[in-house]
């Protein structure tokens, strides 16, 4: 089987998975914004362009004439694309009046309020309906080619994050250790990095998204260094905490409380336990060891093409069951201020009905510099 004749394949059974929600829904078609959401249903990686599905698998592309030869390298099988040449409210009209459809579904988070009325009004036959997170729902349960470039993205994040590790001395400022490890991510083969790059240290490590700044690290401070590359689309979410020499007890006593949560953590992420589950696995060690109130965010979310997955009103992590295929982070932390902070974290397949730990970065010990 050829490379395309393998995609084509993993695509169509995207399509098939995602038709079949959208005929649960009892429509005939779903209308796709989301960037993420059309490449994970015809591969192709522009930032311009809306997706038309229908019930029985047909796809729309809407595109501009910028990523037409784009489209055509990337995005194999049957599929009609339209370059656009007008508002893109009235190219999505005019499409859907060509088709056998009645219901459509609109994603709703995608969409503001004038253009879902100004379809609406393009198209006074057809019932649209607002709809949330219904491709997410099939992007959840990674495919094989999914997890192995997942695996790509992370590995190349963490080879990057070891070059790093000789530039972390005293008076180097954060921005310039930032700087280094997002090259490194396109040097070591990826896309360049999927968020901005969190390096706080010392008293800065207590903002849990404390980006880069000119801080200079100095001495006896623990640095939280939180990072990953794109590859191919898909993203990685590490979190490693260094220390730049010796740190005072305490800074080093809530690394191991942090670590032992994570771990509680990770061994509660299998198939039939709910994000909550995983949560209050790590929770309840930090509440036990009396910092509580120094751990506020959640212990995670989904990741893959986007770097925030399973993470919105629609499809909250903590009510999500998990299952197989599912790829998570697992993310404690410990956050006193002014004084420093912890966080470990790491991106967690499951597998099997077990917990498997795609991101292999050495977090036993905490690593003195």
């Amino acid at each position: 089987m050829s490379s395309d004749q393998g995609l084509l394949t993993l695509l169509n059974n995207r399509i098939s998975k995602t038709t079949k929600l959208i005929k649960e829904k009892q429509a005939d078609a779903l209308i796709i914004f989301n960037q993420a959401n059309y490449r994970f249903l015809t591969n192709f990686s522009g930032e311009e362009a809306e997706l038309i599905l229908t019930a029985n698998g047909d796809r729309v592309l809407l595109s501009d004439s910028r990523f037409k030869d784009q489209i055509r390298h990337q995005a194999p099988g049957e599929m009609k694309v339209v370059m656009q040449t007008m508002d893109v409210i009235k190219e999505i009209a005019g499409q859907l009046k060509q088709l056998d459809v009645k219901t459509v579904l609109v994603e709703g988070e995608f969409i503001s309020a004038t253009q879902f009325e100004a379809l609406k009004q393009a198209c006074p036959d057809l019932n649209f309906i607002l709809n949330t997170e219904l491709v997410e729902t099939v992007r959840n349960i990674k495919d094989e080619l999914e997890l192995a470039t997942l695996q790509k993205a992370i590995d190349i994040s963490a080879q990057s994050f070891k070059e790093i590790l000789p530039l972390i001395e005293p008076g180097v400022s954060e921005r310039a250790i930032g700087a280094k490890l997002d090259y490194l991510f396109k040097m070591n083969g990826g896309d360049g990095p999927s968020f901005e790059t969190i390096i706080a240290s010392g008293y800065r490590g207590s903002w849990a998204h404390g980006v880069a700044s000119d801080k200079k690290i100095q001495k006896g401070e623990l640095i939280v260094i939180d990072f990953g590359s794109f590859y191919h689309g898909y993203t990685a979410d590490i979190t490693r905490t260094v220390a730049l020499g010796q740190v005072e007890p305490e800074l080093e006593k809530i690394y191991y409380i942090v670590l032992e949560a994570q771990k509680r953590g990770i061994a509660a992420a299998i198939a039939g336990n709910t994000g909550k589950d995983i949560d209050q696995a790590g929770r309840n060690y930090i509440k036990e060891q009396g910092y509580g109130e120094y751990f506020g965010h959640g212990i995670g979310h989904g990741i893959g093409l986007e770097v925030h997955e399973l993470c919105t009103p629609a499809m909250p992590y903590s009510k999500e069951v998990m299952k197989n295929n599912m790829a998570i982070t697992v993310e404690p932390g410990i956050y006193l201020p002014d004084r420093g902070g912890v966080r470990i974290e790491d991106d967690v397949l499951i597998k099997d009905n077990h917990p498997y730990v795609m991101s292999q970065l050495p977090k036993d010990e905490l690593l003195i510099l």
